[in-house]
């Protein structure tokens, strides 16, 4: 009789922390609608990005850097996004210790990669703008570097399979326990969950600073370029000295010659044919620098504003005020507030759909292959 009343309590004990469960899920109803249209978008859209890049681009440094990142944000529109969403269905009733850990790692890795990716990139395409003569990064080294980035991003996540595990909550009365997916209980009072997220943080703010300052660079060299290049492109030639074009007449070319050691001759040139091609190559050449990067500057610009909500309550958590903030809030606000710290998302979902509509050849692709798709299915069919 006593084991039967004991069951019949942990049953309704059960059904109880349950109605809780879904109580508190509904403040993370946007954020799960959110992130789920994000999966819906992400994953078709990188496995697509990794297809057209890989089969119909030729070995650059531009592409190595986009597969790997697709790579990335595929990753984590397959693991990180599925998992934050069953934690937010599931913020009372996740009692699994090690699967906790395990994909706490597994989420941590493609966000720090990201962002040592998108710094290299950073850096590959101020060699290319504002140092042209200098060693340029080549395709066999930007796939070594990206490997490293991948291997630093697992060791300074490391420590999440650690930190992160079984946290148990009492819930209203003290005969209802609830657990989530969070800081463990063993490190709940420890200063180690604090140092792992102001390592995260300092590694954010240190990348936003210095990408920053790399596009800045960047931009002030491309804007100098145009105010004196008198409306066209500065070019660089296989004779080492670049070229702005000014009046073109018929089998000759005038222009100005800007020679390798920095003074201008403001004399006239007649090139010959050879030559003529060669500068329209370097002329192409040069246009194809200039609109990868600033395809790269959107993304990290969608990257840095995605990361930026995640990036300010992080602080305010650090410095102890978490706990103020959403004690008195509103269920609206909680709402709100649970959407905007998982807005960081963005980036993984986004990128194919930037390259989209600045690459003209990627959709030039991208409609040849679904094409090829339909007209497969129909002919089955």
């Amino acid at each position: 009789m006593d084991e039967n009343v004991s069951d019949i309590q942990n049953a309704d004990l059960n059904t109880e922390l349950h109605i809780i469960n879904d109580k508190k899920a509904l403040e993370n109803i946007a954020a799960i609608v959110f992130i789920s249209l994000l999966m819906i978008v992400g994953i078709p859209g990188n496995i697509t990005a990794l297809l057209v890049y890989l089969r119909k681009f030729k070995p650059s440094t531009y592409r190595t850097f986009v597969v790997c990142l697709a790579i990335v944000d595929l990753a984590a529109c397959c693991i990180s996004m599925p998992f934050i969403i069953t934690l937010l269905r599931y913020p009372l009733l996740f009692p699994h210790d090690g699967v906790c850990k395990v994909f706490r790692l597994l989420s941590y890795i493609p966000c720090v990669s990201s962002i040592f990716i998108i710094l290299t990139i950073a850096v590959e395409r101020y060699r290319k703008i504002c140092v042209p003569r200098g060693t340029q990064m080549s395709d066999r080294m930007a796939k070594y570097i990206c490997i490293i980035d991948i291997l630093v991003a697992c060791c300074l996540s490391s420590p999440a399979a650690v930190i992160y595990g079984k946290r148990s909550y009492k819930i209203e009365v003290d005969y209802i326990n609830g657990s989530s997916c969070y800081v463990s209980d063993y490190m709940v009072n420890s200063k180690y969950p604090k140092y792992f997220n102001f390592l995260n943080g300092f590694v954010l703010i240190a990348s936003l600073i210095a990408l920053s300052i790399i596009y800045s660079l960047i931009g002030k060299k491309i804007f100098r370029m145009k105010k004196t290049g008198l409306g066209t492109n500065q070019l660089q030639s296989s004779q080492n000295y670049s070229v702005r074009t000014q009046i073109i007449e018929i089998d000759k070319l005038q222009v100005e010659v800007n020679t390798s050691d920095g003074c201008l001759d403001r004399g006239k040139h007649e090139f010959s044919d050879e030559e003529l091609d060669a500068i329209a190559k370097c002329n192409r050449k040069h246009s194809k620098t200039i609109r990868i990067t600033r395809i790269i500057f959107i993304i990290t610009a969608v990257f840095a504003c995605s990361f930026l909500p995640f990036l300010v309550f992080s602080i305010i958590a650090s410095f102890g005020f978490r706990e103020a903030l959403l004690d008195d809030i509103s269920f609206s606000g909680m709402v709100t507030y649970k959407l905007f710290i998982h807005i960081f998302f963005i980036s993984n979902a986004t990128n194919p759909i930037i390259y989209g509509f600045c690459d003209k050849k990627f959709m030039e692709e991208i409609c040849r292959l679904y094409k090829y798709i339909c007209g497969h299915c129909l002919n089955r069919k």
